[in-house]
């Protein structure tokens, strides 16, 4: 459960209310009140389970956003007041599309590198939110601009607020995984270890500050995949 991990470089105060409106950025616009800025981060558990081909490439990242409990609260509570629809489900599949385009931006928080080059992607499909154990889960699907042969070139990937507004790491109980025809390939995640001057510098950002455009960059965790 995301309350009960405690980042080392930013302590959690109790009862802290997370704010998504990091996440989302556009979604001021949508009528997100001035009172969910009261604090500044918020936090994601993130699952990813990479897709293959019929030649085993990697073609499409599949990823899971399970948002905090405070806050998945607040924001569904919102979205049944702000989105039409005859349903909850169909007013979180209106919240769902208008996250998905605002997260474009940001490329979708996602790095995708095979060896030193960038890779790029696009949602396919649509994204979906749902309550789940009191908490918004947050899936889509990004297809790659290209296939990567992981046995032909290292492939690595980090999910990240550039601005480091929000905390994301993958979730402990869902571990990245990628599965080829012939068998399960290893994910090899390494932690990060910020200098203790960045720290410093997130540490110093009040609720109205953003830590610009590389802060996050340096608290990400880092994805390669080990095809043996």
């Amino acid at each position: 459960m995301i309350p009960a991990r405690r980042s080392p470089h930013a302590p959690r105060s109790a009862g802290m209310a997370a704010c998504l409106a990091a996440l989302l950025s556009g979604l001021l616009g949508l009528g997100v009140s001035g009172a969910a800025l009261a604090h500044p981060h918020a936090w994601i558990d993130v699952g990813i389970e990479l897709e293959a081909d019929a030649d085993d490439r990697v073609i499409a990242l599949r990823q899971t956003w399970i948002l905090d409990p405070t806050y998945s609260r607040y924001l569904y509570d919102d979205a049944m007041e702000q989105f039409e629809g005859a349903t909850p489900e169909e007013k979180l599949a209106r919240l769902a599309a208008e996250i998905l385009d605002n997260l474009a931006e940001y490329d979708w928080y996602t790095e995708v590198r095979a060896d030193d080059r960038r890779v790029f992607g696009q949602p396919e499909g649509s994204a979906t939110l749902a309550m789940e154990d009191q908490q918004l889960h947050f899936r889509f699907r990004l297809r790659l601009d290209e296939a990567v042969d992981p046995d032909a070139r290292t492939l690595r990937y980090a999910i990240f607020d550039p601005t480091y507004f929000i905390e994301i790491l993958h979730d402990g109980e869902s571990p990245p995984r990628f599965e080829r025809s012939t068998g399960p390939c290893r994910m090899d995640i390494v932690k990060p270890r910020p200098d203790p001057a960045v720290v410093a510098r997130a540490l110093a950002l009040d609720f109205s500050q953003t830590g610009g455009t590389d802060l996050g960059r340096h608290f990400a965790e880092q994805v390669t995949v080990h095809c043996d």
